[in-house]
């Protein structure tokens, strides 16, 4: 795409003239016509041409789909071989009812599964304890000992369907690899992923070293990206913390006497995909440049898989509304539009109420429908990077590029992500403070909240309708009934074992903690005898003096922060 001089020269002075006869027609016309700020608040203009790309390489800075710098694609074939993984996150009540849910959503089409745990995971406590009052079962599945997990993976086929796990425990690995042991799933096969993202814990650090070592096709390492943007980053920051973050978990990783290409094949990305459609394709294409260019040239990583980004994307869920909620079905398309053209792996489209209850059966089929619906009648996934080559497109695909580098060369001289936690963390306030603000003075529009707002939403009054119909299943709220299940199920659990083994196992656990020693085959053998996850947690409260067990979400000290 390298232009001769004097065409760049001759596109110039044809865009002046053109500029010039634009300016005069809109002049006429009320209100601002032009100055567009991306989301993440970056100006564009409104026409690009060559010359805004004149300097682009196509083999240094494109190339083809599956090859270095990744540009344009992860893997050779994007969509045709591979196909779009609908993985939409599910959890509530009991292992039971998710099951279920799991079973409904895949004889609608999905062929990905993932989990939540519920809101008292937060705790790192049992079902049983005062803590998780009013908490089990909501916003997520009550998954405390090893039984809940067999009876959350009942039916399902652990070889056929990857499963993500949005949770860094290590109790969480823990079950899924006894799980696969009993069914006779050779570790080395295992596929799967995890919410463990990449922080100096040795939680963290031990499920990446074992699964290097022992369970190489699982994806142990997962940078939460996702959580962050809708915290308030920008593109470009969305990129650079993560990397960056990635960087660190490299250093401590090659400290333990593991090769680069060990285990960077097995880290992915979780990311968002927001309003501003061109601006998040180009954020993709330049996710996967940056993590190239990164991993190849500075740590001399050599295996594709250790320079190919790969990305599991949820829609962007801030801009999902109350307020006439079935505009949220419309956003969602859009927001999985640019998804999919930014060549994403896996995708979550969030449910159309999902700002006002977990998901219904009804709006949960709707989601799965939008991503076939892009892959059955659109024909966008029948060509690889369709907006390859657009002046705009590869124009902020650099801009984005330029930008993520430069926040990562300062993160570096920081001292690494670790230690420039908190300045990542002002970055973040900073950016969220500006972006509420545009939403605040009506800059930026959100329909139904700050622009054509209607006082008597016809939307609400429709749903509430449905909700009434015989059908359709109403909007799920906290069961007592359900908490009270899980709470007898996990007494019947601790009943039923044998405490002497699993006093024994908790203590061969402990000592191979405080010795250094990797901690899950002892947690392996400790599951299998019965030990819950709120003994876990107070085991690393123990090992390592954190109060509850440690931190509990996914990015570095953000917590400790």
């Amino acid at each position: 795409m390298v232009f001769k001089p004097e065409v760049i020269e001759q596109l110039e002075r044809a865009r002046s003239r053109y500029e010039e006869e634009v300016e005069r027609i809109l002049s006429g016309l009320p209100g601002p016509r032009t100055g567009h700020v991306t989301f993440s608040g970056k100006p564009v203009k409104p026409l690009y041409t060559p010359a805004d790309i004149g300097d682009l390489d196509f083999f240094k800075d494109l190339s083809f789909p599956g090859s270095y710098p990744f540009t344009r694609g992860a893997f050779p074939a994007g969509y045709l071989t591979r196909g779009l993984h609908i993985r939409q996150v599910t959890g509530y009540g009991t292992a039971e009812e998710t099951n279920a849910r799991w079973k409904f959503l895949l004889s609608k089409g999905a062929n990905a599964l993932s989990v939540v745990p519920d809101d008292g995971s937060g705790c790192r406590a049992d079902s049983d304890d005062d803590r998780v009052r009013g908490l089990v079962g909501a916003g997520g599945v009550a998954l405390d000992t090893l039984y809940d997990y067999e009876t959350l993976f009942e039916g399902i086929d652990m070889t056929r369907y990857p499963v993500h796990m949005i949770t860094l425990s290590a109790y969480a690995l823990a079950c899924y690899l006894v799980l696969a042991q009993d069914r006779g799933i050779d570790l080395k096969a295992l596929r799967g992923s995890m919410s463990n993202g990449i922080r100096p814990h040795p939680e963290c650090l031990d499920i990446l070293e074992f699964c290097a070592k022992e369970a190489p096709l699982f994806n142990a390492g997962y940078l939460d990206m996702r959580n962050v943007r809708e915290g308030g980053c920008t593109a470009a920051q969305e990129i650079a913390f993560g990397v960056a973050c990635a960087m660190a978990g490299t250093d401590a990783l090659i400290e333990r006497g593991l090769g680069v290409d060990d285990f960077l094949h097995r880290i992915t990305w979780f990311v968002n995909a927001g309003p501003e459609l061109f601006e998040e394709v180009a954020k993709f294409r330049a996710m996967r440049k940056v993590w190239a260019r990164v991993f190849g040239e500075r740590y001399g990583a050599r295996d594709p898989g250790s320079l190919m980004c790969r990305m599991h994307c949820q829609i962007y869920a801030p801009t999902l509304t109350m307020q006439q909620p079935f505009n949220n079905l419309v956003r969602g398309a859009i927001y999985a539009l640019g998804a999919v053209m930014g060549g994403v792996q896996s995708l979550h489209v969030n449910s159309f109420d999902e700002a006002l209850a977990l998901p219904t059966e009804f709006s949960a089929s709707l989601s799965v429908r939008t991503q076939q619906i892009i892959d059955l009648e659109t024909g966008i996934t029948r060509v690889i990077d369709p907006l390859g080559g657009s002046y705009y497109v590869e124009w902020l695909t650099r801009e984005l590029e330029v930008e993520a580098i430069s926040i990562i060369d300062r993160i570096q001289e920081m001292g690494g992500a670790f230690k420039a936690w908190n300045w990542m963390c002002s970055e973040i306030r900073d950016a969220a403070i500006r972006n509420q603000s545009e939403f605040d003075s009506g800059r930026r529009k959100l329909v139904g909240v700050n622009v054509l707002v209607e006082e008597n939403d016809i939307q609400t009054r429709a749903l509430r309708v449905l909700q009434k119909h015989a059908d359709f299943e109403a909007l799920y709220e906290y069961s007592p009934e359900l908490a009270d299940k899980q709470v007898a199920r996990l007494s019947k659990v601790r009943s039923e074992r044998d405490p002497d083994r699993v006093e024994v196992a908790r203590r061969h656990l402990i000592e191979a903690m405080k010795a250094g020693r990797n901690m899950i085959p002892p947690l392996v053998e400790a599951v299998r005898h019965g030990l819950t996850r709120g003994e876990f947690a107070r085991v690393k409260a123990e090992v390592y003096d954190e109060p509850g067990g440690g931190p509990y979400v996914c990015d570095p000290p953000a917590v400790l922060a």
